[in-house]
């Protein structure tokens, strides 16, 4: 907005009429456990699996704890007491030590974050829970056009990028 940056990446919903929001893709949210939780027995779950479940999300302000509560209203979970994260690292770290389960955005858990032996994350069947990403930019930027190339461009990555490390793993070992 005050033209520091051409463009930017970021999850949605972005309410600023001086801002051209082009959405690039749906990115999926996991759910994280402790690798001793019930749960960590199941590959996948279904949002109504969350009914009764507690899960730490981040401190207020961050687009991320909004859109984490949006999916533990559909399923019937809440926030656990007590316990609010400053970052996605710290959500980890703490699903990591057993203090709690969490829902990490798909990208959170891509290379070159590190897979972690203490977490074990679950994928939603069906429709799984998400968050729209954009691109955006000036509505008044000279680079308009080539910024809708560029969101083009974007769109064109691989779906690959958006599974689960994990089942990326498997799916190279059974080529």
């Amino acid at each position: 907005r005050d033209g520091r940056l051409d463009a930017g990446i970021l999850a949605l919903p972005i309410h600023d009429d001086q801002l051209h929001v082009e959405p690039l893709f749906d990115e999926p949210f996991l759910l994280a456990v402790p690798q001793q939780h019930p749960m960590a027995g199941k590959d996948s779950l279904d949002v109504r699996d969350l009914d009764r479940q507690h899960l730490l999300l981040l401190e207020e302000g961050h687009c991320l704890r909004d859109q984490a509560l949006e999916v533990c209203s559909l399923g019937g979970a809440d926030e656990r007491d007590g316990f609010r994260a400053t970052s996605l690292e710290t959500l980890r770290q703490m699903v990591a030590s057993g203090v709690g389960i969490t829902l990490l955005p798909m990208l959170a858990v891509q290379p070159p974050v590190p897979v972690s032996s203490d977490i074990h994350l679950l994928s939603f069947r069906g429709e799984a829970p998400h968050r729209q990403i954009a691109m955006v930019w000036r509505r008044s930027s000279a680079m308009g056009d080539f910024l809708m190339q560029l969101a083009g461009e974007f769109r064109k990555l691989p779906a690959s990028l958006l599974v689960p490390p994990k089942t990326q793993a498997a799916q190279a070992l059974s080529v």
